[in-house]
């Protein structure tokens, strides 16, 4: 069983929104912050994955040695970060848009899917 918020508003619904860490914003990121309405974080994302993909090329120009070698280490720890940062940080990001867009939390609850926490909830009201 997973726990969810349940989040109400008077014109759209009902959502549910998983607590913990968040594997598909993890896996597929800004893709993820578009289904879920998150615009301005997508936009900082595919801008962050931009620059490091800007930051790739140049590399060559440098001889191998240590340089080269902190800038691939820099560039793999900023791509991982780019893929932890919304897993650890995505379903927190998700309720304050919920909550910025005028949905209320309704209650917490044990559920297997964020669908048969909808209709948990649902089914008191």
């Amino acid at each position: 069983m997973k726990t969810f918020n349940v989040y109400r508003h008077p014109a759209q619904g009902l959502e549910a929104v998983k607590v913990g860490f968040s594997w598909p914003a993890a896996s597929a990121g800004p893709i993820w912050m578009l289904a879920k309405q998150l615009w301005g974080l997508a936009a900082l994302w595919v801008a962050l994955y931009l620059s490091l993909s800007l930051v790739d090329p140049g590399t060559d120009k440098f001889e191998a040695g240590v340089t080269q070698a902190l800038i691939y280490l820099h560039l793999v720890v900023g791509y991982c970060a780019l893929t932890l940062i919304p897993g650890l940080k995505g379903n927190i990001w998700r309720e304050k848009n919920l909550v910025r867009r005028g949905f209320e939390i309704v209650r917490m609850v044990q559920a297997e899917t964020p669908e048969a926490a909808i209709s948990q909830v649902a089914g008191e009201s």
